[in-house]
């Protein structure tokens, strides 16, 4: 019995897709060959052209899955955040533990195409990943602000540069431990230490 031709078309992108993978990890974007690509996937340069524009686009498709994933988990945890509505409880800490871990987990079953991501920083797609990141990061700190004071005022502690900073701290703890030759369970408790610090500081500054 023949395989439908949508299922060979997927089967064909998801071997692009892995070759892809392969290449970028192993020569940067930059370097990368196209060519190489369909060789590894053992398809035609126009079988690649069906499915992406271009090397961008390519490279876009490699690293979306972990980017979107990543997003989503802190979007997720954001929205929990909110809807508790207690910053000082013991229970929030765990909150920001359990997403950190999750996010570390996601991390390890998906180290190639992280690591691809953590290795383009400079690539506009990547980016706009860490812009989108941080951005949102930025409206989670105001709105956390807005349940504990009716008013901050504009020079207040938590100014918009004070706010910036706070999103930079916290992803940046993050790629902190990942720069390091850690396994899973090292860098879990790498976090735990960082979130605390992270969440002490928060904390102190909203008692002044």
């Amino acid at each position: 019995m023949s395989r439908k031709a949508g299922s060979i078309s997927e089967e064909t992108k998801a071997r692009l897709l892995k070759a892809a993978a392969d290449e970028f990890s192993e020569y940067g974007f930059q370097s990368s060959s196209l060519r190489r690509i369909c060789t590894k996937a053992e398809v035609t340069t126009g079988a690649l052209y069906f499915f992406f524009q271009d090397k961008e686009d390519l490279f876009i498709s490699v690293i979306s899955p972990v980017t979107d994933g990543i997003y989503e988990m802190m979007r997720i945890h954001y929205e929990s955040e909110l809807d508790a509505q207690d910053l000082y409880s013991t229970q929030a800490e765990e909150a920001d533990l359990r997403t950190g871990e999750r996010v570390l987990e996601f991390f390890f079953q998906n180290k190639k195409i992280c690591n691809i991501v953590l290795n383009h920083r400079s690539h506009p797609a990547v980016s706009a990943f860490f812009d989108r990141v941080t951005a949102l990061a930025d409206r989670q700190t105001s709105l956390l602000l807005q349940l504990v004071s009716a008013e901050i005022p504009p020079n207040s502690t938590f100014n918009e540069c004070t706010v910036h900073w706070i999103s930079h701290l916290q992803i940046d703890a993050v790629l902190h431990i990942l720069s390091h030759d850690f396994d899973e369970q090292r860098a879990k408790e790498q976090l735990k230490i960082m979130i605390r610090f992270l969440r002490g500081g928060f904390l102190s500054l909203l008692s002044e």
